[in-house]
């Protein structure tokens, strides 16, 4: 295993996620990998002195500025957005909140963590009831649909680019009393359209 530091880290990558995807390891295995993988990332990107790793910084930083937002825009799609929904259940909460959830000292279960990471993101965003909201990138819509049913007269539009999320989302909004706008955003140059031309939940 430590021959694999020595491999190009892209060819570590390959034949780490080949044996992973074929399920050939164990979870001792797996995080010694980890381990391996994440040193030989960081060695890639060491320079010598503080001076070259900054200016190595910010050169990055600037090259930002001229890279697409998103490539490969379709590969994730259908590898992970297009996975059937009942393989999500399996692994999170009830409210399906994929991003993160926050674990108070009041929560003691993962639904717990899901609600009150959900109540952050309306506190912290000054949400008001009558508030109008875009939900970008919603998902199954844990944020859209808790925000539906604590806000009731707020107004809420949810855009994801997945069909089987919102094929789920739209089962679930039915039970929403505020006004909800269901898109399925194919591409961002398509969301002015998309806005005028979403589906009405009353």
């Amino acid at each position: 295993m430590e021959e694999m530091m020595h491999l190009p880290y892209n060819t570590t990558v390959k034949l780490m996620l080949g044996s992973l995807e074929r399920n050939l390891l164990p979870d001792t295995v797996i995080r010694r990998l980890t381990r391996l993988l994440l040193s030989t990332r960081l060695r890639s990107s060491y320079k010598p002195s503080s001076e070259l790793q900054l200016s190595d910084l910010l050169q990055f930083a600037h090259s930002l500025q001229d890279m697409p937002i998103a490539v490969s825009t379709d590969v994730p799609k259908s590898q992970h957005y297009e996975l059937p929904t009942s393989f999500f259940k399996l692994v999170l909460g009830n409210n399906l909140k994929y991003s993160s959830c926050y674990f108070s000292s009041a929560s003691k279960t993962l639904e717990d963590a899901e609600e009150e990471m959900l109540k952050l993101y309306c506190e912290r965003s000054n949400l008001k009831d009558g508030h109008t909201v875009l939900d970008v990138g919603c998902g199954w819509g844990s944020l859209t649909l808790f925000i539906a049913k604590n806000y009731s007269s707020s107004r809420v539009t949810g855009i994801c680019n997945s069909t089987t999320q919102k094929l789920l989302l739209r089962r679930n909004a039915g039970s929403c009393s505020c006004k909800m706008w269901i898109s399925l955003l194919q591409t961002l140059a398509h969301l002015k359209w998309k806005l005028l031309m979403t589906e009405y939940f009353p």
